[in-house]
């Protein structure tokens, strides 16, 4: 069950059986969500279709940079159900989701609100237990905290594809492998990622390269695709790019029957499903041993 503010895409959600209330509740896990996607609500259904499945009860709080200012309904909406960074940084939260954001081909300087979520970053160092980073968000936090470079590349990557695991990772458990959207026009340079100690890559595709990234303690996920995108997502977007220049659009692979526009099952939504659930019992098991580790710190202190 999902505890969070009124959002107008919660009667959607309603008529798909996902449970929700507006009073949060203390033994509920806590989860910040900083949407960057242009399309506000679609992230929301998404991302709360899959977290609303799970086993977990889950207080959830969307956040929007200020400093991104715009004259969109999206920007409108997030000024208009969502909290800001100064309205919640004085909570602790047992994960957050960074999302991707439509800046890719802009050098990391140039986003104009890249200080405000440097900001969160570091914030959340100290305040967030479990993080998770998608696809522009990924990149952010990988240059961000590592100096990995974004490459760019000749055409952007669109489709459908499979992705082997290299080594084990708890947000991957009971996934032998998987098929993933993606969409995106840049990656991080895989040589910079393999050099940094703090790093495992987890899964990869010779076909596109890496995919999901983990630091060593497991606290942070980089994942390059679109787990939580639904099944006519793509689709959407080669519209339009089209309608901007069917000259520059690229059709996503692995997508389309043929070469019609009709699309192929999403047989990516069951690993999506297994994903979430899997991340969210590391967000539990994460408040519970830092609660184990306080009390017998405490019983320690108490003996001395």
């Amino acid at each position: 069950m999902l505890f969070i503010d009124s959002v107008p895409i919660l009667p959607v959600l309603k008529t798909e059986q996902i449970e929700f209330k507006e009073k949060r509740i203390p033994e509920g896990l806590n989860l910040l969500i900083v949407n960057l996607m242009p399309v506000k609500q679609d992230a929301e259904r998404q991302l709360l279709r899959l977290l609303g499945l799970t086993s977990h009860a889950i207080n959830v709080d969307f956040i929007y940079p200020v400093t991104h200012k715009s004259q969109s309904a999206s920007y409108n909406h997030a000024e208009q159900y969502y909290k800001t960074f100064e309205a919640v940084k004085h909570r602790h939260y047992d994960g957050m989701i960074m999302t991707g954001a439509p800046v890719e081909h802009l050098d990391f300087s140039e986003v104009y609100y890249i200080e405000e979520l440097r900001k969160i970053f570091d914030w959340s160092n100290t305040h967030v237990k479990q993080r998770l980073f998608i696809c522009w968000g990924a990149q952010f936090a990988l240059n961000y905290r590592y100096g990995i470079h974004k490459r760019m590349f000749k055409k952007k990557l669109t489709g459908i594809y499979r992705y082997h695991i290299l080594q084990a990772h708890p947000a991957l458990s009971e996934i032998p492998e998987y098929i993933i959207p993606q969409s995106r026009g840049s990656y991080m340079d895989p040589g910079e990622v393999m050099e940094e100690e703090d790093l495992n890559v987890i899964t990869y595709s010779p076909y596109t390269g890496i995919d999901f990234i983990s630091n060593r303690n497991q606290t942070d996920l980089f994942i390059g695709g679109h787990f939580e995108y639904e099944n006519d997502t793509l689709l959407n977007e080669f519209k339009r790019d089209s309608d901007k220049s069917k000259e520059t659009a690229v059709k996503p692979k692995n997508y389309f029957r043929g070469d019609s526009l009709d699309l192929l099952p999403a047989h990516w939504i069951s690993y999506a499903q297994q994903l979430f659930q899997n991340w969210t019992d590391m967000m539990y098991a994460s408040r519970w041993s830092n609660a184990d580790q306080t009390a017998e710190s405490i019983l320690k202190q108490n003996k001395a």
